[in-house]
């Protein structure tokens, strides 16, 4: 029971080591402050009668900080602990290498992007309360659709920076992996639509999980699978990330 109770206790603890570190100011703080005066600031300077088009408004430019944020705070901050030797310290708790990845994982990536997206539809909530609160289930099924894009985006940042291992090569390339991953959806789109290929076009909305989840709530038209391939990329990318921390990360 001690043994089970320490390691329960050391779980905690690392993750709120990890949560501060990630969470430490000035970052967070000053973005949450932005995106909560950017979001009052964009619902209101036009008409909106609908909660779903509020929550888009809100949530569209928000996810673009988050994925910057991810980048520079998940990636980038994850190997600066390998190169400043914490990451020695993270791996003496008495735990496994896969629960160390998963609480690197929580901290750096699931709950800053909860935290951020929610930030903007707070502001919005208090502006427009009557308008989204008789479409909560389409504000939360957007906000949900928003984070799992930004767990995709994260996900895959942490996999650059345990490979990578150095502080600017995992910021940068998580940033062109990002932009590189918008172009490919929006040639994929592109292409779909240019030659009438219906497979492609739907290929390259799917990549965006926003707008499918925006088709589904209007009623357009759109397939079970446009709404499963980002879950489904975010978990596998996932998976890649726990099981090389798992087996292959070595800090030298």
């Amino acid at each position: 029971m001690s043994l089970k109770s320490g390691g329960l206790t050391g779980f905690y603890h690392l993750l709120y080591i990890d949560i501060s570190d990630t969470l430490r100011p000035p970052g967070l703080d000053v973005l949450v402050v932005l995106l909560a005066m950017l979001g009052a600031v964009l619902v209101s300077i036009q008409p909106v009668t609908s909660p779903l088009v509020a929550s888009r408004i809100a949530l569209d430019p928000t996810l673009v900080a988050t994925v910057l944020f991810l980048a520079i705070r998940s990636s980038a901050g994850l190997a600066a602990l390998v190169q400043s030797g914490v990451m020695n310290v993270y791996l003496s708790y008495p735990m496994s290498k896969a629960t160390i990845a998963l609480i690197l994982l929580a901290s750096r990536v699931i709950i800053p992007s909860a935290l951020i997206l929610a930030t903007p539809l707070a502001a919005t909530l208090i502006l427009l309360g009557p308008t989204l609160y008789r479409g909560l289930d389409m504000v939360l099924g957007s906000y949900i659709a928003f984070l799992l894009q930004s767990l995709l985006y994260g996900s895959i940042f942490m996999l650059i920076a345990v490979r990578a291992r150095s502080q600017a090569a995992s910021g940068i390339l998580s940033v062109a992996v990002y932009f590189a991953y918008i172009a490919l959806q929006l040639i994929t789109f592109g292409i779909g639509s240019a030659t009438g290929n219906e497979t492609l076009r739907r290929l390259g909305e799917a990549m965006y999980l926003p707008d499918v989840a925006y088709y589904a709530y209007i009623g357009s038209s759109y397939e079970g699978w446009q709404l499963a391939l980002v879950p489904l990329l975010t978990a596998l990318s996932s998976i890649a990330y726990l099981a090389y921390f798992s087996r292959r990360f070595e800090v030298a």
